[in-house]
């Protein structure tokens, strides 16, 4: 479709005036070119407009469509590609090199503050290189992270993935081990030597919202999730992730470039609760969407009205995973009820009328590809 089309369909469908198509045209091109023709998942020959319109198009009244419209113009929350590349971008300068830092300092004696001192020391090298960074999903974007971090961090301490072969952890320690043994040569005769083993392990992510899909309990007593999982692998000596751990004093640092309050306000206690036997866990988030993200009543009634609406609904949306979340997905998984958008995917936090996939019987506004396909 035709950008200027678009804009006259935009124009037919909102029932604007020239004045008024002339401005919010205006305004909609300057999205679209800033952020929003980005968005990674539309269907071939889609653009923002396009979908605006064809998303705006389904809803039965004027006033519906005006409700929705400024949804879009007011609490749209869309993540650029950019903007998650400063997140990742930030994630060692501002969460990992301080942990380094404050660790070295506790060990060398010197304040903590005197940062350039301390990453210059032996102790702080022998550290960084017993740091091991995992992905938890390919939004974790460990490429990023090692070409933002190359002074720093080497290829042999990062890997895409947590569930690591037994191939690539032989790898990895005998990197480590060649690494360590040349830092322990250049100490002093009464230097205390470093084992070849890590001492901390980084787990990167993109984005959640509900923090269910990384842990949570499981109603009899045990956990569930991806933390849970990497923590039971960190635990086995048999396992070839846990072999490389060093048998105590291991910290575990979950990164996410962007989390909501509600997953913060989940994960923080339940992490100490599940526990670590090799050492601690802790959560640190480079940025949290704010408390007033939620779409909440009676500020955002309107669009959460269309959210609830069975004719802007498709119940085929509800599977095995929003039944993990314990609600519908017509308000997001988990209730989350948000407005965000990220440029690779819609999240399933979000409500439903923005992301629903191409198949569904509703158009969403940035359709979502779901990672688990439903046969039958």
């Amino acid at each position: 479709m035709r950008r200027d089309l678009a804009e006259r369909l935009l124009a037919n469908i909102m029932d604007w005036s020239d004045g008024e198509k002339a401005a919010e045209c205006a305004a909609l091109e300057a999205f679209a070119k800033y952020k929003y023709d980005e968005y990674q998942q539309y269907a071939p020959g889609l653009r923002f407009l396009e979908s605006l319109a064809l998303w705006l198009r389904q809803f039965n009244t004027q006033s519906e469509r005006r409700v929705a419209y400024d949804f879009v113009r007011r609490r749209l929350v869309f993540v650029s590609e950019a903007e998650m590349n400063h997140l990742v971008e930030l994630a060692f300068p501002t969460i990992l090199r301080p942990q380094l830092v404050e660790r070295t300092s506790a060990e060398i004696r010197i304040p903590a503050h005197r940062v350039h001192t301390i990453t210059k020391s032996l102790p702080y090298e022998k550290h960084l290189r017993r740091t091991l960074v995992l992905g938890l999903s390919d939004g974790a974007r460990t490429d990023r992270f090692r070409r933002a971090n190359w002074r720093e961090i080497t290829n042999e301490q990062i890997w895409h993935a947590y569930d690591i072969s037994s191939a690539k952890a032989q790898n990895l320690k005998e990197e480590l081990e060649k690494d360590i043994a040349k830092l322990n040569a250049k100490g002093a005769g009464d230097e205390p030597k470093a084992d070849p083993l890590f001492e901390t392990v980084v787990l990167l992510d993109d984005f959640t919202a509900s923090g269910t899909s990384f842990l949570r309990e499981n109603g009899e007593g045990g956990w569930k999730g991806k933390i849970d999982k990497i923590l039971n692998m960190l635990d086995d000596d048999q396992n070839g992730l846990g072999a490389l751990m060093c048998p105590t004093g291991v910290k575990v640092v979950v990164v996410l470039y962007i989390a909501a309050p509600q997953a913060i306000q989940h994960l923080v206690p339940l992490l100490p609760k599940r526990g670590f036997a090799r050492g601690d866990i802790e959560l640190h988030v480079v940025h949290r969407l704010g408390d007033d993200q939620k779409l909440t009543s009676p500020r955002d009634d309107g669009i959460l009205g269309l959210a609830g609406d069975d004719a802007y609904w498709d119940a085929d949306a509800d599977d095995e995973h929003a039944r993990i979340g314990g609600k519908s997905f017509r308000y997001g998984y988990a209730d989350c009820a948000l407005p965000v958008v990220l440029s690779h995917n819609a999240p399933n936090n979000s409500i439903f009328l923005l992301w629903a996939e191409e198949s569904s019987s509703v158009h969403g506004l940035f359709p979502r590809v779901s990672r688990h396909r439903t046969f039958g």
